[in-house]
């Protein structure tokens, strides 16, 4: 039936045919790449340095939209203007200077009691 100089095909033991040729692998393309999420390629696009048209040097598209959008604003567009000020407030630059004194000290003081430590406050 089979001749005795081939060797027999079954489990663990797939026909000399159909077995991956050496040197070959068995999977040419191997696994795709993962795609990239939204977030990532935005980063990757604003970290990309352009050339400013009025400047020699080169920054990253990131700095370049702010600048261009301060232009913008200094020059009276209001949806510039109210895009910076959403942006200064979203970043909490413009918190720090509407304080008074007092409302700093008071926080500072609200913090420390927050951490567990005794606060002692002036009666006035």
């Amino acid at each position: 039936m089979t001749d005795p100089g081939t060797p027999a095909s079954g489990f663990m033991n797939p026909p000399r045919h159909t077995q991956f040729q050496k040197g070959k692998s068995g999977n040419p393309r191997g696994r795709p790449r993962k795609r990239k999420d939204i977030n990532t390629v935005l980063q990757q696009v604003l970290e990309r340095k352009v050339r400013v048209r009025d400047a020699e040097r080169q920054m990253p598209i990131r700095d370049a939209l702010i600048w261009k959008l301060r232009e913008l604003a200094l020059q009276g567009d209001k949806q510039a203007l109210a895009l910076q000020r959403r942006i200064v407030d979203e970043a909490g630059l413009g918190q720090n200077n509407a304080d008074t004194p007092e409302e700093l000290k008071e926080r500072i003081l609200k913090g420390f009691e927050n951490m567990g430590v005794k606060v002692v406050r002036d009666e006035k």
